[in-house]
């Protein structure tokens, strides 16, 4: 079976986010490896932070190589994910994320600074192709 968005051989997420139509593989669409696809997951969720798409277009257009990487490593996808499950896509919890409350509060938060309040070397850690976390100024 595969992913319900994608119907006669169109991905109705494409239309959703047009962006990911550049950096993402499409092969787990016709299986069931669909149920791993973070925008699968956040087209069915009940549940968005206000934030979401704003900080999720980060990525395509300021940062295309670490998406990349993204979407190749297992662990820096499960990095990049888990806290959009915890925080981006949970009623209960968005509120506490880093990013959030800085929009919130009126700012812009700086590229690569996590909902739990860390700060990620992306550039860095694209050319190191693990997460490589920013030293404290």
């Amino acid at each position: 079976m595969g992913c319900p968005y994608y119907n006669d051989f169109t991905r109705d997420c494409i239309r959703e986010y047009p962006a990911i139509i550049e950096h993402k593989d499409f092969t787990d669409c016709e299986t069931d490896g669909y149920h791993h696809c973070l925008i699968y997951t956040i087209m069915k969720n009940d549940f968005h932070c206000p934030h979401l798409n704003a900080c999720l277009s980060m990525f395509p257009t300021d940062i295309p190589d670490f998406y990349h990487l993204m979407n190749q490593n297992k662990t820096i996808y499960t990095y990049v994910t888990k806290p959009i499950f915890q925080y981006c896509l949970s009623q209960d919890n968005h509120q506490h994320c880093a990013r959030y409350q800085l929009k919130q509060n009126g700012h812009e938060p700086p590229p690569g600074l996590s909902p739990e309040g860390r700060l990620v070397d992306i550039n860095h850690s694209t050319d190191q192709q693990k997460i490589v976390f920013e030293k404290n100024k």
